[in-house]
């Protein structure tokens, strides 16, 4: 892990192959603690194996023999269904979003033919007995080395009908030593939790579940189940209570646009003794500029506030659809000019 975090931070193309190498050659070696092949009767397996070198694996169980017994399709149909979708989903969105391809409403291109090609491949692994054939969060480690396009997953297609033959090899090679890989890209891939509003107690509470309930439960999908489902109970619970009288819960960025846009309209409306925040200073600071003193002041401040005024009333009417942070320094950015 720590071979491949350093070629990395020295943008190493070749990072990863670096360290799984490394590490793979160094647990063949027999006699040692971190060998793969011990002095047991697993070990010695192992080492048989790995010997050939190259095998060929017969054919006679390539179909998987299927049965009439369909009392428990609809259950597995289902529960494939949900797993299969919900994985894809966190794994394309997750490899999208460290590619830079994610838009304002969360999706990427082509996301279509993304889902479509895992969903055939599903049904076409089913006749020969496989697990659903899923993306995998280890295309993280392409994209880190500048994958972008279609043409590596090709490439990577052509080494696995290479690998048919090299199984020996390949099946040598020790879980540490891809462990570290995966704990590198998971590490890169967690600078999308900045994107989280942590200011708001449903999206932390949401967005930490989801991601310690993967690696607890080995799954994509029951993390995202998990955060899903905190999430509809929390804000279902603030809407009833709202009937009751409780406010909903807003943080302090939107209380701090709502104090903001309770200003603009009193510009916009006129008055003879106007408010506006002090945006350099502090937005519970307030100046009071008077008439007679202040007309050009006021006159500015009202045409400022006519140029975000229709922005801001949109923000106003729907503040659960709000990105509060951006929204408010694009205001910020705005007055100040």
């Amino acid at each position: 892990m720590l071979i491949i975090a350093i070629c990395l931070a020295y943008k190493s193309k070749m990072a990863f192959v670096f360290g799984v190498g490394l590490v793979t050659v160094i647990s063949w070696f027999r006699g040692t603690s971190v060998t793969y092949f011990p002095d047991t009767d697993a070990g010695n397996a192992r080492f048989d194996y790995f010997k050939k070198v190259v095998d060929i694996t017969g054919l006679d169980l390539l179909i998987t023999p299927f049965t009439s017994d369909l009392a428990n399709a609809g259950l597995a149909l289902v529960t494939m269904l949900y797993v299969d979708f919900l994985d894809t989903s966190g794994t394309l969105l997750g490899i999208a979003n460290s590619m830079g391809v994610i838009d304002g409403e969360g999706n990427f291109p082509k996301s279509t033919q993304a889902y479509s090609v895992d969903a055939v491949s599903t049904m076409f692994g089913s006749i020969f007995g496989l697990s659903p054939i899923t993306s995998y969060i280890e295309s993280g480690a392409g994209v880190e080395a500048g994958a972008k396009t279609g043409l590596t997953a090709c490439i990577c297609g052509f080494y696995f009908f290479i690998a048919i033959f090299f199984a020996p090899i390949l099946a040598s090679i020790p879980p540490w030593a891809i462990g570290g890989a995966l704990i590198i890209v998971g590490s890169l891939m967690a600078r999308s939790l900045t994107k989280l509003n942590f200011n708001r107690v449903s999206h932390a509470v949401c967005g930490f579940l989801t991601v310690i309930v993967m690696p607890l439960t080995y799954s994509i999908a029951y993390g995202l189940i998990a955060g899903i489902c905190t999430y509809i109970i929390m804000e279902g619970s603030f809407f009833l209570l709202s009937f009751v009288g409780l406010p909903i819960p807003i943080d302090d960025e939107e209380a701090d646009m709502k104090k903001l846009g309770q200003s603009f309209r009193v510009i916009t409306e006129g008055k003879g003794n106007t408010t506006v925040p002090d945006i350099n200073d502090d937005l519970g600071k307030e100046q009071t500029f008077e008439d007679e003193e202040a007309d050009d002041d006021v006159e500015k401040a009202s045409k400022t506030a006519h140029t975000v005024g229709d922005t801001l009333a949109g923000v106003l009417e729907n503040e659960d659809e709000v990105s509060s942070e951006k929204d408010f320094e694009n205001f910020q950015a705005e007055l100040k000019a």
